[in-house]
């Protein structure tokens, strides 16, 4: 494959799941289709979201821009080839892996004092979040999360000569899905209740709430471990 096309499919894919993200919001800003199943019955109001619009249209132009240089950087490494279940299940999980312990050092050191005033405190103004303010951020604070998958695929890279970009974009897109899901703020499928270590949305809802804790994203581990989990008992 063409480094041209690479980038474009996942200049495309980004794009795609943003997309769905906007519809998803819009669902609950101008339907009652998802509302009965609000985590927090407060009324959100349309109008602060489109105020915030421009701000989350600006990131999702990080993300992209992000996106097709990094596919660009780490193109001599990746594999385009079809690859075998083990092999992609097992790149898909050490990406998501390094990116969300990535993400929980650098989330929880975004709540210490110096940079939740200057950088964090932006995305926390969303006290009950609704699917695209998941990219309602500071810019610096949004290019810095921004790199993790590919933080993810420099480690995996010290190990394996090639990664797979099926594995890279599957992991791009169900990362981006995840967190316009645990910032809907609509309450998760029993599917998602009994899987082991994963995300809910109430998980990330009661940090929004609360300001303080549940830390991790993708995989609720890293909060058990480090010992910043809350629940709401």
């Amino acid at each position: 494959m063409e480094l041209y096309d690479a980038i474009v499919i996942t200049v495309a894919i980004l794009f795609c799941t943003n997309l769905i993200g906007y519809i998803y919001t819009a669902l609950i800003l101008h339907t009652d289709l998802i509302n009965d199943y609000r985590i927090q019955p407060k009324k959100y109001f349309a109008k602060r979201f489109y105020q915030r619009l421009p701000l989350i249209l600006f990131n999702i132009f990080i993300l992209l821009s992000v996106g097709a240089v990094g596919v660009y950087l780490f193109y001599d490494i990746l594999d385009f080839s079809i690859p075998t279940p083990g092999l992609f299940l097992f790149q898909l999980i050490l990406i998501f892996l390094i990116d969300d312990l990535y993400f929980y050092l650098y989330h929880a050191a975004l709540h210490t004092k110096f940079l939740y005033k200057r950088i964090h405190k932006t995305h926390h103004r969303s006290t009950m979040p609704i699917p695209m303010e998941y990219i309602f951020t500071h810019p610096l604070e949004w290019f810095l999360g921004a790199i993790g998958p590919f933080i993810g695929l420099a480690v995996i890279a010290i190990f394996f000569p090639q990664i797979n970009i099926y594995a890279f974009w599957t992991m791009s897109a169900l990362r981006n899905l995840h967190e316009l899901d645990i910032h809907s703020g609509i309450k998760s499928s029993k599917i998602a209740s009994v899987i082991p270590f994963y995300g809910t949305t109430e998980h990330h809802d009661l940090h929004h709430s609360r300001n303080k804790g549940n830390y991790a994203s993708t995989f609720t581990i890293w909060d058990k471990v480090f010992g910043t989990e809350i629940t709401d008992k």
